[in-house]
């Protein structure tokens, strides 16, 4: 099934067509951006005028074609800040029915929020967070513990407001422009008190300003791919950024930054208000999530086709815990049936946490990824997809973990083509996450139970029950003998034999030793 989602912001109109699965995971297949300045007579007045309205519809005639070109099942259009706060929106949104067939939805600013947050946060899965979401006319905040919403506010700090309110005739900012517009942000954003922001809590971004600076932070400290989502920028690096480009003018900004105009024109404003952000409420480093507002009204709308018609607040809170109890614990080790045999590797300091989470994730991935002896381009291929929780140098380290349980010698080379990314000590992890891979989908694919014991020598004991008849005992053998060579320990493995029904030898134990 394919649904077109249309948001309709200050600045620019997007639709983004989704492929969605059986699964109800969903993925872009095409996308447009166009700029029309619909909020832009809003800085002077309280209407859309009629030449944005115009342009306005001639774009959205064009989406319109491109979603039945590409055979879209559905398309949902929505409007924010803009058409949310014009006088003449009704006006507006019969123009648009009248002239394209599309109904325009307006969102309130708590529902815009919302659904913001529902897309940023089943694509980061970070349960304590402060979500941002840096658009034209507005910003949206969302405090959440343990992925309930806490606290929500949309604030009048949108990157298009700020220029039209602050930046001189040409786009480029005084000092004094700067200030001003610096004491407005921190005046109006709320204390870091009033939302009593745990210490555990990370920050999330989204909106075009923070793709565009990540991109740029990565094209300055050169790094090898070209992702944005999961990026994590540092308080440094925006603040440096900030003091670069402040008092120039666009046309300096785009030949620095590489940006279109549509960026350019309000790249000082947005900086600013992430700047001010992260100075108020405490954050050194913040995560960018390439998703945002529209992955969340289309989550919204694979769960309830009718969750845009009628609905409240409430009813929707309730939506977004079913969707994240689903998406973010998908990955879970206890869906494979290993999760105690692994609460025993992480109780005797055999792996730590987040191994164990690579490990789950590296289980899920190949699940879902055909069969190939292709590794390096497996490697990119997972490179290339967007894990929640998973930092940039962890996913390289799943990559790495699945390569190298297939091939030794190629998880190597790209370890140390990549060395620059990861520490010494996560070719250790990268082996450990490898060779535990290989012997879970063992248990897996023969439906065996494991259990795990060190003794009072430091043995490792694995007792492994098998349900069928047919058990790769050599192929267990051999990997066994090489978890006792990444581990350092000694290892033996027993299999009691309970399915020798014929002669009744359920007690018979196979007990082979393997040690460095």
């Amino acid at each position: 099934m394919k649904i077109s989602i249309v948001d309709i912001g200050s600045n620019t109109i997007k639709l983004v067509i989704y492929h969605v699965k059986k699964d109800n995971s969903f993925i872009g297949i095409h996308q447009e951006s166009s700029k029309v300045r619909l909020g832009e007579s809003l800085a002077y007045s309280d209407n859309l005028n009629e030449q944005s309205i115009l342009k306005s519809i001639d774009v959205l005639l064009l989406y319109r074609d491109i979603a039945r070109f590409e055979s879209a099942n559905k398309v949902i259009c929505v409007g924010t800040s803009a058409v949310r706060e014009a006088k003449n929106n009704k006006y507006f949104i019969d123009e648009v029915l009248k002239k394209t067939g599309l109904r325009v939805r307006i969102l309130s600013g708590d529902e815009e929020a919302y659904f913001s947050y529902l897309g940023a946060s089943m694509s980061t899965c970070i349960p304590n967070g402060l979500f941002f979401d840096l658009g034209g006319g507005s910003l949206e905040v969302v405090y959440t513990e343990d992925f309930k919403i806490k606290n929500v506010q949309t604030l009048p700090l949108g990157a298009l407001r700020l220029t039209r309110t602050f930046a001189s005739q040409d786009g480029s900012y005084s000092k004094k422009d700067c200030d001003n517009m610096t004491q407005t942000i921190l005046d109006t954003l709320p204390s870091k008190k009033s939302y009593g922001i745990g210490i555990d809590s990370l920050l999330v971004g989204i909106g075009g300003t923070l793709r565009a600076l990540g991109r740029y932070d990565q094209k300055r400290a050169a790094y090898p791919f070209e992702k944005i989502h999961n990026y994590r920028l540092t308080l440094n690096a925006i603040d440096s950024l900030r003091k670069d480009i402040s008092h120039m003018k666009p046309d300096e900004i785009s030949n620095l930054l590489a940006l279109d105009s549509t960026r350019v024109e309000t790249i000082v404003a947005g900086i600013h208000v992430i700047h001010s952000i992260m100075k108020k409420f405490d954050f050194e480093e913040l995560v960018i999530s390439g998703y945002g507002l529209r992955e969340g009204v289309l989550a919204s709308f694979i769960q309830d086709p009718f969750t845009l018609q009628n609905h409240s607040i409430e009813n929707l809170e309730k939506q977004i815990l079913k969707v994240l109890s689903y998406n973010c614990y998908k990955y879970d080790i206890s869906h494979f049936g290993l999760d105690d045999m692994m609460k025993d590797m992480i109780y005797y300091r055999l792996l730590k946490e987040r191994e164990v989470e690579i490990l789950s994730f590296a289980l899920y991935t190949l699940s879902k990824l055909p069969e190939t002896n292709k590794h390096y381009s497996l490697f990119y291929h997972i490179l290339d997809q967007d894990y929640p929780r998973l930092t940039y140098r962890e996913q390289v380290i799943l990559a790495l973990s699945i390569v190298y349980s297939k091939k030794i010698r190629t998880g190597e080379e790209l370890f140390y083509k990549y060395n620059h990314l990861l520490k010494p000590q996560n070719l250790e992890s990268v082996q450990k996450i490898a060779i535990l891979f290989k012997l879970a989908r063992i248990i897996i694919k023969t439906r065996s139970q494991i259990r795990i014991k060190l003794t009072e020598n430091q043995n490792i004991i694995f007792t492994i029950i098998p349900t069928h008849k047919s058990f790769p005992n050599i192929l267990l053998k051999q990997i066994i003998e090489k978890v006792s060579t990444i581990f350092n320990i000694p290892v033996q493995y027993h299999i009691p034999n309970k399915i020798d029904r014929v002669n009744h030898s359920t007690d018979k134990i196979i007990s082979i030793k393997s040690q460095t």
